[in-house]
């Protein structure tokens, strides 16, 4: 292990055999190599244990840990924060591939721009098999499967000087929440509630973070974001629940969504005006979810008494 490395890549992994060696590569070939990488295993039941051990014993620059249940994701991601000590933190995903910039690109942005807490860059989105998918109409992703996932979102969201903008913009329009692959400040990360063990957390967490300072984008597409059957955007919502924490029972869903939105709004030090303004985006999300949940019960309701039949003795 490298003392007083300045960053720290906290690197979580489940069942990853199969990508988990080339996103390893990535992060070892990076032209910046003053880190620490930890990788939190989630009692994995495949060959995730032998990748690990051995690049353990080819870097001294790599730390493993296997937990001895599946705590579920939201609660690995934290343990693969728990023990940074540097400065600057990265999570990193076991699918992923970091283009050999990528960490020299953001510790550049941290380093001279003090405001931004988090440096993340653009991405290309590619297949299982590495091939990288097309943009379809309408900024729609669709991959070769015939798998649709989240439309791109826009660039250089949450850059503004008004913490209460940048809120409002990642909960309303960070669709793939991958900044939070970014590197970021990790004074800035302790002071946030963590990534909490629901679905859609990543972007909570994201929203929190915004509320301490702006965030930097990297216009060089310098990560390689995995798209393959696996993802958790293709199940079910009592899969998801499970695969986020399966000590947690699912509640309604979007409940914990809700309840995460009303608790960022206590992270920073804001001003009363901008914190008023933030609540005002989060009770826009609690009316605009209800009001779309009444609107499907309502469509429900109608296609199960069929109205629109004609009654059989009707000329």
């Amino acid at each position: 292990m490298r003392k007083n490395a300045p960053l720290f890549i906290g690197l979580t992994v489940f069942n990853g055999e199969r990508y988990l060696a080339e996103a390893l590569d990535s992060a070892l070939a990076q032209s910046f190599g003053d880190f620490t990488l930890f990788i939190s295993d989630n009692a994995s039941s495949d060959g995730t244990a032998d990748i690990c051990h051995r690049y353990q014993r080819l870097d001294s620059r790599i730390q493993y840990r296997r937990n001895a249940t599946n705590v579920g994701a939201g609660p690995n991601f934290n343990l693969a924060f728990k023990p940074c000590t540097a400065p600057f933190y990265k999570w990193m995903a076991h699918d992923d591939v970091l283009e050999p910039a990528f960490l020299q690109r953001c510790m550049d942005v941290l380093r001279a721009d003090h405001e931004a807490i988090l440096a993340h860059t653009a991405l290309r989105l590619v297949d299982d098999e590495g091939e990288v998918l097309t943009e379809g109409p309408n900024g729609k992703i669709i991959d070769r499967h015939g798998k649709r996932h989240h439309n791109r979102e826009p660039m250089h969201l949450a850059e503004g000087p008004r913490p209460s903008v940048r809120h409002a913009q990642v909960l309303r329009r960070m669709n793939w929440a991958t900044a939070l692959f970014g590197v970021m400040r990790a004074d800035a990360l302790r002071r946030t509630n963590w990534l909490g063990s629901y679905y859609e957390a990543d972007r909570i967490l994201l929203a929190e973070l915004a509320l301490l300072g702006p965030f930097r984008q990297v216009d060089e597409p310098l990560l390689r974001k995995r798209c393959h059957a696996g993802v958790s955007v293709l199940k079910g919502y009592a899969e998801k629940a499970r695969m986020m924490d399966p000590n947690v029972t699912p509640l309604w869903p979007g409940l914990r969504l809700r309840a995460g939105y009303f608790n960022s709004l206590f992270v920073g030090d804001l001003p009363a005006r901008e914190r008023l303004a933030c609540a005002v985006t989060v009770a826009r999300l609690f009316c605009r979810s209800s009001m779309a949940y009444r609107v499907r019960l309502t469509l429900r309701e109608l296609a199960a008494s069929q109205w629109w039949e004609m009654p059989a003795d009707r000329p």
